[in-house]
């Protein structure tokens, strides 16, 4: 069985697929099965008529098992003496003949436009590889060099991986521009490297002079090299830049003379820094903090594409290559231009990708910020924009380390790892690496016969913490043996993420927070960008984790710097008095407005027990059950969480909702919202979208963001409030949904008020504004004593 090309020749538009499938194969024709049906309605989407369409495949036949491995070797272990190699590729002959058949079927249609469907069309079509960062490219035509290409997903990948659909129609929209006209309209980009001082002073005087008459953008992006700055980069259009090397591999002393760099950086320095300035930059912080440490000064960034980005979709992509992708005018990708450059490559290549990297960039902004106003957005995108100033002084600040404490706790750590893995080799009888997933799975899985555990997500064989914790359930002489493993996986990442985490070159510890982190606005933070640090949003407190088993306070590693105080705020029952607000639950509400614990009270009501109290197990078991209800939790689910029968938990839950209706009309509601808007929308205006199938779990993905980006919404306004507000306080850390700092000691129960009062926001909610109320906790000594 093979398929055959349909649709008229010659054409416009022509569509190569991958290779045939299934209902494809029984029809005869490319695209004929239900994965082609909404191809075919998403170029209509992008204003193309499928049936003006050639369509085709790269291979017309079954490829065995649905897998192009089959065809072409994708390691060298694959390769056989059956395969040739062909642009760069070793692939069966097959795959060769079929390559011939397609030109000659280009030539026939004499396309404008090509649109390759997959890694083996743009192979094909290219001789690139890698769809997902080639995807939307305008590329020359191998095979017919009057035609171009433009790669997406295949329709197989995008019924696979729903949430990449919008991306592809994007694509399939840039097709459709550029099938108006032959030709590739590359930009007539005007770059300037390799200058000498002249040309630098003289570019750096014209932009400074052009400040006197207003402000003005400029699009700024360095390139690193062993930790240290090899070039620094200016576009002041999307098709103008300078690259200013400072590293060069020809001169190993240096590009420029002491004296002449010394004139270049002041330069920059009066540029960069003037109050008209409006520096633009992608993922800025790590620009930042290259310019802070080496060159003394700080770039006056008034926007961050990345933040642009992450205030439109928070749960799409944010790099460079993918905003280009999406809303420049032309895009091809480039960025491996850059990662792939080395010593033995000319120069030039690195230091012309620096300013591409420059003009793009502010190409990006000029879209975003059209669209930032077309999407009434305004007001979001400023404020996470603000955040920008107040994190990078936080991640310059970095936290003092209790080094004799550091000491102790690799010391105590590394002897309960040694006393465990004594306890483990004469218990087994010989040594065993419990990092090894291939000796885990060995161990438990042949030697002791057990059955193998699968992970939830992935499907495949695992030996992780649930899989042992299972494991150590169902047979209990195996415990003692399950146990210890789990508690060397704990002590080691213990010791060697959090107790040996790398300081800086001050013994300070620092990281780089990410801003468009999550979804959620919450931040996330890893090391910083020269290395030291971690992610210190998952310092764990400590306690008990196993028999025999104390893990450190971690926290009490911080320290605040001499004179100061360290303060810990968090938020009253934050997530609970979103939704309570958020379903406008008038008896929920005046509970709280009481300072009543609500789940206290509501167990009291259910178990018809007045004596119960905030400590009573049924207190604590149906605050799960009410928590896990707000959030769709379903009885089946709730009843395995919690311990019930699922004929407890329906009888429960019915309870519940017939006692606070509202929680469920809110739910429903929000059900609602989701399936005709595709969107959740908090009460600062933030938007979730959906771009996956409306199904699944996705109305329990928008429950939760409502109230865990609201609460973080609030949290980062309190950050910016503190740092703006109360110059004396320090913010050192950002942790989801508290603040942690440092005041000078003097200040004392003031300073805590001062700090509480700018944290307490009113959320807006119409008719019934909403203040969380605000703890604080302090420590002369270190952050894990807060309390």
């Amino acid at each position: 069985m093979q398929i055959f090309p349909t649709g008229p020749a010659p054409a416009t538009v022509m569509l190569v697929g991958e290779f045939p499938r299934g209902v494809e194969l029984q029809k005869g024709a490319a695209f004929s099965d239900y994965a082609g049906e909404d191809f075919a309605r998403m170029l209509r989407e992008a204003g193309i008529d499928f049936n003006s369409c050639y369509r085709t495949a790269v291979i017309k036949q079954a490829v065995p098992g649905n897998d192009i491995g089959n065809l072409v070797a994708m390691k060298k272990s694959a390769v056989t003496p059956a395969h040739v190699n062909l642009q760069d590729k070793f692939v069966l002959p097959l795959v060769r003949d079929s390559l011939q058949t397609l030109q000659r079927e280009i030539e026939l249609v004499n396309p404008t436009v090509i649109i390759a469907l997959g890694n083996l069309a743009l192979w094909a079509l290219t001789s690139e590889w890698g769809i997902t960062k080639w995807r939307g490219s305008v590329l020359p035509c191998n095979l017919f060099p009057a035609a171009k290409v433009i790669p997406t997903f295949s329709p197989v990948m995008v019924q696979r991986q729903h949430s990449w659909r919008p991306i592809a129609v994007q694509d399939l929209r840039r097709a459709k521009r550029e099938s108006g006209f032959r030709g590739l309209n590359v930009p007539d980009y005007k770059f300037v490297i390799r200058p000498d001082l002249s040309q630098v002073l003289s570019i750096l005087h014209q932009l400074f002079t052009q400040l006197d008459s207003g402000s003005k953008k400029l699009a700024v992006d360095i390139e690193t090299r062993a930790g240290h700055i090899a070039c620094i980069g200016l576009g002041w259009s999307k098709l103008e830049a300078l690259c200013i090397p400072l590293m060069c591999v020809e001169k190993p002393e240096g590009y420029w003379s002491l004296e002449d760099e010394t004139l270049i950086v002041y330069a920059l320095y009066q540029l960069l820094t003037h109050p008209n300035i409006e520096v633009v930059g992608q993922n800025f912080h790590y620009d930042a903090q290259y310019f802070v440490r080496h060159l003394m000064f700080n770039p006056r960034l008034v926007r961050d594409t990345m933040l642009s980005q992450h205030a439109l979709f928070a749960n799409m992509q944010k790099g460079l290559d993918f905003l280009s992708s999406m809303y420049c005018e032309y895009h091809a990708y480039w960025k491996d231009e850059g990662k792939e450059w080395s010593k033995d490559v000319n120069e030039d290549q690195l230091w012309e990708y620096n300013c591409k990297d420059c003009v793009i960039t502010f190409e990006v902004d000029d879209v975003l910020q059209a669209t930032v106003d077309a999407m009434g957005l305004r007001e979001v995108h400023d404020f996470q924009q603000t955040l920008y100033h107040p994190v990078l002084d936080t991640m310059l600040r970095g936290i003092r380390v209790d080094q004799a404490s550091r000491g102790q706790f690799a010391l105590e750590l590394q002897s309960a790892i040694a006393e465990r893995e004594q306890w483990l080799n004469d218990t087994l009888g010989r040594e065993v690496n419990i990092r090894s997933p291939k000796q885990m799975q060995e161990l438990f899985y042949h030697e002791l016969g057990q059955k193998s555990q699968l992970n939830r997500k992935s499907g495949t064989v695992t030996t992780d913490d649930e899989a042992l914790r299972k494991l150590g359930e169902r047979e209990p002489l195996l415990l003692p043996l399950t146990q210890r493993i789990q508690e060397l996986r704990s002590l080691g990442v213990f010791l060697s993420t959090f107790v040996n985490a790398p300081l800086d070159v001050d013994s300070r510890i620092r990281c780089s927070f990410n801003i468009a982190g999550t979804e959620t606005y919450r931040f996330s933070s890893r090391q910083n960008a020269f290395g030291s640090g971690l992610n210190l949003q998952n310092i764990p407190s400590g306690g008990e984790a196993g028999d025999n088993l104390s893990l450190p306070n971690v926290r009490s590693l911080f320290i605040p710097d001499p004179g100061y105080t360290f303060f810990d705020i968090d938020l009253s029952s934050a997530d609970l008095r979103i939704v309570v607000w958020e379903a406008d639950e008038p008896e929920f509400k005046e509970m709280l407005k009481a300072g009543l614990d609500p789940y206290t009270e509501i167990a009291k009501e259910f178990y018809r027990d007045p004596t119960i109290t905030k400590a009573d197990p049924r207190r604590q078991t149906f605050k799960g059950f009410a928590h896990g209800t707000n959030y769709l939790g379903t009885a089946r689910g709730l009843a395995e969480r919690i311990g019930l029968s699922v004929a407890e938990a329906e009888r429960t839950q019915k309870w519940y909702f017939d006692r606070f209706p509202r929680i469920k009309k809110w739910q429903d509601d929000l059900k609602d919202q989701v399936i005709k808007r595709r969107m959740v929308e908090n009460v600062f205006g933030y938007r979730c979208y959906f771009f996956d199938r409306i199904e699944g779990t996705i109305f329990n993905q928008a429950a939760a963001w409502i109230p865990q980006s609201t609460v973080a919404c609030l949290i980062n306004r309190a950050y910016v409030n503190v740092h703006k507000n109360l110059p004396e306080v320090q913010v050192l850390l950002q942790v989801h949904d508290s603040l942690a700092g440092q005041f000078p000691t003097h200040l004392g129960e003031p300073m805590m008020r001062k700090i509480i009062q700018q944290a307490e926001i009113e959320l807006p909610y119409p008719g019934d504004p909403l203040t969380i109320p605000v703890g604080v906790k302090t420590s002369t000594k270190s952050w894990g004593e807060c309390g």
